[in-house]
């Protein structure tokens, strides 16, 4: 604790950590986006559907990685710096979520300007008793909330 009150205590080592998780960020992108035509079955000038499988497996991905540190920091000591900006690297997954969740609305449901591209998003499809259309657009709001609600909550300024 300090006298005086600093929203975000950055030092050396959270620097270094979110430049670090801003690097992998853009390279996994730029790289995703320049070789997944040949490994996928989109064009290459589909370039808003490669932004948009970038963003959100890149989300995935940081989200798995965000879960295994802390197992991995209760059976190996060396693995407890990434335990102590995990917040960090939580906030940064949501900003990329986001990116994701953009990229899907101009995409998919920007097309039509009579209908607001939320109300489309969420009105489409209504098949909940189906296995193979469900949609899970609404499954994927909600994941997106409950991201939202913990990025809010577990960033230093808010803490």
């Amino acid at each position: 604790m300090s006298v005086s009150y600093r929203p975000v205590i950055w030092n050396r080592n959270k620097w270094v950590y979110d430049g670090a998780l801003i690097a992998f960020v853009v390279a996994y992108i730029v790289l995703f986006i320049e070789y997944a035509p040949g490994l996928l079955d989109v064009r290459p000038s589909e370039r808003s559907i490669l932004q948009m499988r970038a963003f959100g497996t890149c989300a995935f991905l940081m989200l798995t990685m965000i879960l295994c540190i802390g197992p991995l920091a209760r059976l190996d000591r060396r693995f407890l710096p990434l335990l102590y900006n995990r917040r960090h690297f939580g906030v940064m997954m949501f900003c990329v979520a986001l990116g994701h969740v953009l990229h899907v609305k101009d995409w998919y449901f920007a097309f039509n300007p009579n209908i607001d591209p939320y109300v489309a998003m969420l009105g489409a499809n209504t098949a909940f008793a189906s296995w193979y259309g469900f949609p899970f657009e609404s499954l994927g709001v909600l994941a997106f909330v409950i991201l939202f609600f913990m990025a809010a909550t577990s960033h230093d300024f808010w803490l």
